[in-house]
């Protein structure tokens, strides 16, 4: 167990300082930041981007991005939801289908990243476009609806007052964050991304491993793009879910702590990074700050992430 969570302690506890002073923040500004109605809030809110952010941290680790999540979780509700009401198909099958294509999806990035030799943040902005796009086509923009009743089963379930998918994110968080530290996965992980061409002289398949990470993003981006939709009212598949949502999780892990050239990062850190992300997001529009400020706070975290990032690569490399 020490061995799992100890080279945590630094960077969680850099990332912890911050969260809590901009806490404290929010909360002299208006004191319904820390209500229990907040909190739970706040909380189901992370889930959806936190559990992407586990495939994403360890594609990031082994040293590529997926930018076609959000387009992936859209993609996923609207061909569910179509195959449910148009084409009469079984919700179960429906499901499996969806995410069937999403494996699709994460092969398709890993062949133009790794076989054609594409920068993965040019190739995953281009499939999220064509997929997002896909999304508008089967629903002309519109949300497909009404569904059965059983799709929102899981959405409708609330252990301990938190949603299904929160519950979900928390326990795949622990495996992730296990797999990484004491597991000969998150070894390869580590070693593909810190230095490839050393990666593959010690018999690492970096091939195979980057091809699991960018298919295990897509499956997680498609799972999260159903629960969503099993939580709305109605259920509808609505193709602007996900919308901008890469950003956000691309945000709090860079914020967790996972480096842009691949080879450090956790999943613990990750979750802290995606829930500061949320604390902002929520902060301001409880703070009774225009909301428009979202976004370029959004920005701002990223930039000085970023920025950090690439001083402590700098560092390293002198």
């Amino acid at each position: 167990m020490n061995k799992i969570f100890r080279p945590l302690v630094m960077q969680e506890f850099a990332i912890l300082i911050p969260f809590f002073l901009l806490l404290l923040f929010f909360y002299t500004r208006n004191e319904a930041m820390l209500n229990e109605i907040t909190i739970f809030s706040i909380l189901r809110t992370i889930a959806f981007p936190a559990l992407i952010a586990m495939g994403m941290v360890q594609l990031m680790i082994a040293g590529e991005l997926d930018l076609s999540t959000g387009a992936v979780m859209s993609f996923s509700a609207v061909f569910t939801a179509k195959l449910i009401r148009d084409l009469e198909f079984a919700v179960a099958e429906a499901v499996l289908i969806a995410l069937a294509v999403s494996i699709i999806f994460g092969l398709l990035n890993a062949f133009l990243t790794i076989k054609i030799g594409i920068f993965s943040v040019i190739a995953t902005i281009g499939t999220g476009f064509m997929i997002r796009g896909g999304s508008y086509l089967f629903t002309n923009g519109l949300p497909i609806y009404p569904l059965p009743e059983s799709f929102a089963l899981l959405g409708s379930l609330r252990p301990l007052n938190l949603s299904f998918t929160f519950l979900f994110m928390l326990a795949l968080t622990i495996i992730v964050q296990i797999l990484l530290r004491s597991s000969k996965w998150g070894t390869a992980l580590y070693a593909t991304g810190s230095n490839l061409k050393a990666a593959k002289m010690s018999g690492i398949n970096t091939t195979k491993v980057k091809t699991i990470c960018f298919v295990t993003t897509s499956f997680l981006s498609a799972t999260a793009g159903l629960l969503t939709m099993s939580q709305l009212p109605g259920t509808p598949g609505d193709p602007i879910i996900g919308l901008n949502l890469e950003l956000d999780i691309l945000a709090g892990v860079i914020v967790g702590g996972v480096s842009l050239y691949g080879g450090r990062g956790s999943a613990i850190g990750t979750l802290i990074g995606v829930a500061f992300i949320q604390l902002v997001r929520s902060g301001l529009v409880i703070a009774h700050f225009n909301p428009y400020l979202q976004l370029p706070a959004l920005g701002i975290l990223l930039m000085i992430a970023v920025a950090w990032d690439v001083i402590r690569h700098k560092q390293r490399l002198a």
